[in-house]
Formats: structure tokens, C-alpha cells, sequence
């Protein structure tokens, strides 16, 4: 698998367009410059209980839920999701 792939995420009504990184201990969102919203969104893969797939506009099936032990969540929009939720789950010892 790739360690950096691009990816959307939504913060609030707008999905920030970016890349993720998947580091040796966290994974991290790094927004384009072009956004309202930049930054960067650095989740540690030791603080995420659960991903899970979930479908974006109700049926499109590229979106993936990270949710971590604080209860947040994270919504991203990924290619691959299949994999990356796999990838995640080991990562964090849920599987």
C-alpha cells in the first residue's frame, strides 16, 4: 500500500481536499493550500476504536469513518477504501 494517498475530509459543511499519511504511529491529514479550511489533522493510530466503511451521499461507496477513543470522528472520502480500513485495523490492533 501506498503511505500517502489522496483523500477529502470533511470538517463541518466543507470537505477539505488533501492527502493522507500513513506515518509509523499516526495517521495524518495534510489539507491542499487552496482550501478554506488548511491544516493538519494527525490521528495516532493507538487513540482509533473503530473503522468502518460508510457510503457518501447515502450511495456512494467511498467513504471511510475513523473513530477515536475521545469519540470523534473523522470522514474521509478515499479510493481503495477496502484496503485502507484494512491497513487501519491492523494498525490500531482492532483485527
Amino acid at each position: 500500500m501506498k503511505s500517502v494517498v489522496a483523500a477529502n475530509l470533511f470538517r463541518g459543511p466543507e470537505t477539505v481536499g488533501g492527502k493522507l499519511h500513513f506515518e509509523e504511529t499516526q495517521l495524518v491529514f495534510r489539507s491542499h493550500a487552496f482550501n478554506i479550511q488548511t491544516g493538519t489533522t494527525t490521528i495516532p493510530y493507538t487513540d482509533i476504536v473503530n473503522v468502518q466503511p460508510v457510503n457518501n451521499l447515502g450511495f456512494i461507496p467511498n467513504g471511510m469513518l475513523v473513530t477515536t477513543k475521545d469519540g470523534h470522528q473523522y470522514k474521509f472520502v478515499v479510493w481503495k477504501r477496502k484496503e485502507l480500513i484494512a491497513f487501519l485495523q491492523e494498525k490500531a490492533g482492532l483485527c
